[in-house]
Formats: C-alpha cells, sequence, structure tokens
C-alpha cells in the first residue's frame, strides 16, 4: 500500500465523517466512514510498520473531521477554534493508536472488536472529564434521522455509536480477508454479508415500526416560547439597554398568552442586569416580569440571566469564587436559569460550563488561566456552577431547566428526570456562532435528548432555532434565524420512566471495564515479551 494510497484512504474517512454532520441522507454514509481508516490499520497490522504511521493518518482523518464540522467555534474564538480543532483531533486520533497499539502488543489477541471498547470508553469519559467536548460523539450524527434511532430510549447515543463501530467493523473484516486471506473466503464473507445487512436493516425496521405506533404520553400543557433575537455582539452587551431588552422579550410575548397557558420560556441570559440573587427583587428587569405576571397569575415565567451570589459564614466557599475588595467575603457568578412565578423565584446555576469561556477546567490549579477565557460579553471567566441538575416546580408539574451546552449531555440530561422531570426545557444563545452549522447541529441534538428521555422539549434560542420537540424527538414550530418570534403548543407530560434513564451511560461502563482488561493484557504480554528475549 503505497503511501498517497494511505493518504487518499485518510481523506476519504474524513470526507465522509464530515458529510454525514451536513445531510440528513448522508448520515448513511457513518457505516462506512471508518472503513479507509481501519485498513490503514489493518496494513500497519499486517507490516509491522511503525505503529506512529497509524496515529499520523488517523490525525489527518479527524483534523478533517473536526475542522468543517466544528470550525464555526472562530465566530466566537479564533484561538479558542484552533486549539479545540487541533486538540480534539489529536485526542481521538490517540484513542485509535491506542486501539492498534492493543492489537500490535498481543499478537493480535485482542482483534478487530477492540476498537468499540476502546472508542465508546473514549466517549463515555469524554462526558465525565473537565476537559470536555463530546460535540462529536459519534451517535450524535444520526439526530436528523430520529426515525432510524428510537431505541435510543434504551441505549442513549453511545448506542448509536456501537452501531457505526460494529458496522464498520464488518466490512473491514470482509475487505481484509479478501485482500490478506486470513480465512476461508466463500462462507466467511457470506456470512459477514448477512450480518451487515442484518446489523443495519434490523434496528431501522424495528425503529419505524416504533416510531410510526408510538403514542405521545401525559396530559396537554400549553406554553409559549420568545425568541427575542437580540445581535449578541452589537446589542445584547452594547447598544441596547437590560430594560429594553426585557421590554423586547415581553413584547414578543405579546397576544400569545391564553388562559390555558401554563409556561412562558425566555432564552439563556436574556436578563443581563448583575442579579444579586439575595436581592433578586432591586432590579427592574425582574419586576418588570412579576408586573406582567400579576395579569397573568396562571403562568410560570422560566428565563435565563446573569446573576451573583454572595456566600455568607459557614457556606462552602469554592475556587472559582472572587473576593470582595478590602473584604473577607466571597461571591461568585453564574450563568443562571430563572422561575419567576407569582408564589416566588427559583434558581438553577447552569453546571456543565464551557471550557475556555465559562471556565477554566482544573480551576483550583489553573486559575492563573482566567484572563485568558473568551470574552462573549457578560460575565467573563471561570463561573460558579452547581454539581448537580435539579428541577422547577409549579403546580403539579416539574420541569428541567437545561441551559446551552448542557443539552449535548445525555446522561446529565436524563438526571433531571430522575429528579422528575417532565419536559425538558432548553434556554440558549447560539447567535454567538453566526448563521453557521452550530446552531442548526446544536438544535438537532436535543432531538436525540427527547427520544432518550421520552420527555417532550420546549427549546428557546435567542436567535434561533426556537422550536417544540415531542417525545419521538419530531421538531414542531421552527423558527427562522435572525427573526424575533414567540410561538404557543401545547406538549405532552410524560411521568414515564425509560430504560436508558433509569440505567445511564451504562454501555459505556461496560466498554470501560473491558477496556481496562484490554490495557491489562496489553501488560502482561509486553512484559512476557521482554522476558522471552
Amino acid at each position: 500500500m503505497k503511501p498517497y494510497f494511505r493518504l487518499g484512504l485518510a481523506l476519504l474517512s474524513g470526507l465522509m465523517l464530515t458529510l454525514a454532520w451536513y445531510s440528513e441522507w448522508m448520515a448513511v454514509l457513518l457505516f462506512v466512514a471508518f472503513v479507509p481508516l481501519l485498513l490503514i490499520e489493518e496494513y500497519y497490522l499486517d507490516t509491522r510498520k511503525n505503529a506512529f504511521g497509524v496515529f499520523n493518518y488517523s490525525y489527518i482523518v479527524f483534523l478533517i473531521w473536526n475542522l468543517f464540522t466544528t470550525y464555526w467555534i472562530y465566530k466566537a474564538t479564533l484561538p479558542g477554534a484552533i486549539m479545540a480543532v487541533l486538540a480534539n483531533s489529536a485526542l481521538m486520533a490517540f484513542v485509535f493508536w491506542l486501539y492498534h497499539l492493543s492489537r500490535r502488543w498481543t499478537d493480535n489477541k485482542v482483534g478487530r472488536y477492540a476498537l468499540l471498547f476502546w472508542w465508546i470508553t473514549f466517549e463515555y469519559l469524554y462526558f465525565k472529564t473537565e476537559i470536555s467536548w463530546p460535540w462529536l460523539t459519534l451517535g450524535n450524527g444520526f439526530a436528523d434521522n430520529v426515525q432510524w434511532v428510537q431505541w435510543y430510549e434504551f441505549t442513549g447515543v453511545l448506542g448509536g455509536s456501537l452501531w457505526i463501530l460494529f458496522s464498520n467493523i464488518i466490512i473491514v473484516s470482509t475487505i481484509a480477508e479478501l485482500i490478506w486471506g486470513r480465512q476461508t473466503m466463500n462462507r466467511r464473507l457470506i456470512a459477514n454479508g448477512i450480518i451487515f445487512l442484518a446489523i443495519i436493516s434490523i434496528p431501522v425496521i424495528w425503529s419505524y415500526v416504533y416510531y410510526n405506533n408510538y403514542e405521545e404520553q401525559g396530559e396537554q400543557v400549553e406554553m409559549v416560547i420568545l425568541q427575542p433575537n437580540i445581535d449578541p455582539y452589537n446589542e445584547k452587551y452594547g447598544s441596547m439597554g437590560a430594560l429594553e431588552q426585557t421590554t423586547r422579550l415581553l413584547q414578543v410575548a405579546d397576544n400569545q398568552i391564553t388562559p390555558k397557558t401554563k409556561y412562558v420560556i425566555g432564552p439563556e441570559t436574556a436578563l443581563i442586569e448583575k442579579i444579586w440573587e439575595g436581592h433578586v427583587r432591586d432590579y427592574a428587569s425582574v419586576r418588570m416580569i412579576e408586573k406582567f405576571l400579576e395579569e397573568n397569575s396562571h403562568v410560570a415565567f422560566v428565563v435565563g440571566a446573569s446573576t451573583r451570589k454572595e456566600y455568607v459564614e459557614g457556606d462552602f466557599v469554592p475556587p472559582t469564587a472572587r473576593q470582595f475588595r478590602n473584604s473577607e467575603t466571597y461571591y461568585d457568578r453564574f450563568n443562571a436559569a430563572l422561575q419567576i412565578t407569582t408564589y416566588g423565584i427559583d434558581f438553577y446555576h447552569k453546571s456543565k460550563l464551557v471550557p475556555g469561556v465559562e471556565k477554566v477546567p482544573y480551576y483550583q490549579y489553573f486559575k492563573f488561566l482566567d484572563n485568558f477565557a473568551a470574552d462573549l460579553g457578560g460575565t467573563v471567566g471561570s463561573l460558579g456552577k452547581q454539581e448537580a441538575s435539579s428541577v422547577f416546580r409549579f403546580q403539579n408539574t416539574t420541569v428541567a431547566p437545561i441551559i446551552c451546552y448542557e443539552s449535548i449531555y445525555p446522561e446529565y440530561v436524563a438526571s433531571y428526570v430522575n429528579k422528575g422531570a417532565q419536559f425538558l426545557f432548553v434556554i440558549t444563545n447560539d447567535g454567538w456562532w453566526g448563521k453557521t452549522p452550530g446552531f442548526e447541529q446544536h438544535m438537532r441534538y436535543a432531538r436525540l435528548r427527547a427520544i432518550e428521555t421520552r420527555r417532550s422539549i420546549a427549546r428557546s434560542a435567542n436567535t434561533g432555532i426556537s422550536a417544540f420537540i415531542n417525545q419521538r424527538g419530531d421538531v414542531i414550530k421552527p423558527t427562522k434565524w435572525w427573526r424575533p418570534a414567540a410561538i404557543r403548543h401545547s406538549l405532552s407530560k410524560n411521568d414515564e420512566i425509560t430504560y436508558y434513564v433509569a440505567n445511564g451511560d451504562y454501555l459505556g461502563r461496560v466498554a470501560a471495564f473491558f477496556t481496562i482488561l484490554i490495557i491489562l493484557l496489553m501488560i502482561v504480554r509486553k512484559i512476557l515479551n521482554k522476558k522471552s528475549t
């Protein structure tokens, strides 16, 4: 296999992975996208050439994929975009290289299917770490094909990753037998062909049947979603004042509230006053909403805000807290969600913060990097957070306040449901990314959360796309990009717990267990080989 041919295979893998993120029907490429890369790995295993070649070619694959699917990060921070693309590509290549080493060091005792364990473990741990950017979790590639993946309610998005990897490995096994002739050919090729067709067709057929027969669970609850469409670069923290922005938010809601409306949902950081939580009613934007609720006392208003909290004596003071000047007292700043009703005001502090924008990973050790956090207006530097999800309750309904980036973490979203959430509210401001694939990808991922949890979703975005999503993952009444809008719809309230919600990312935990066994086997074989020489 000549170098230029290996390069061509790497480019082909990267291209197929990229195209799968851009079109509903291109997602089918995911079932073969790893094949060229796996053939390169097979060649290096067979010839025993320098193992670093596998890392180099896989880096090309993942660099293409990361660059052309997440390039839009540059709209907010060019250095952050470069770092994210280069580092994420390197991490993916490193995982693939470890897979190759596990085959090489064990004299191929660890077969091709070890990739399932290495990659699923990587995706699972990426959901858990401080440095976390799981945007390109393989199973997310089917976010526009919800009719194919209704079974995510049993497996979560990692089930999709497993599906993709398994199908690719079956194809490579077949090609390897043709090229290298490692097994008897005819029967094995036929068997592999049947297995491949079954792997693809059975989940899709089952999913289509389930999708078409699924009946929405629970009573109907009417909601209004607000999209004020405030330019995050020029208006939100510049030319438009806080009260003017709140006025626009409430104006968008005009003529949408009915006697049946139970919730009004506004986007992330819609209230830009730096609100001290101990004195929340001192702020004009909050009082404006409370006045609005005097005429609509049957409504709960859920909206994003930038808040601050002062720690009093006896409170735990986290590493992100700042000290007041000339004082021994500390405070923290939050990207928060507020539920405002005639009964009171509840707070939720965003827990899954965006690395490099809202937090410095492992802040207690790298606090000096705080000044390098990307400035997206409002609060800059590492924010405070709450350690676990929490829900808002109003009358007989419980909702999950999910802020922006949190919606790409499946198990975290499921934790709201385990705490009683009957609806998922996603509030976000995707305007930072401009009219790029970023805001569209973010919207599509929410459809997978609806399937995994069987919870209807109300998604309020500052600049689009706002929409309702039902329990099957269907998008209802999506708004246009860069237009102020308010949409009203009734969603079904569900109390049922799916298998995925009850068990979380169990596929990741199983994969991690087998990956540990593979690592132990690698170590033992390496030691034995050294002793024999």
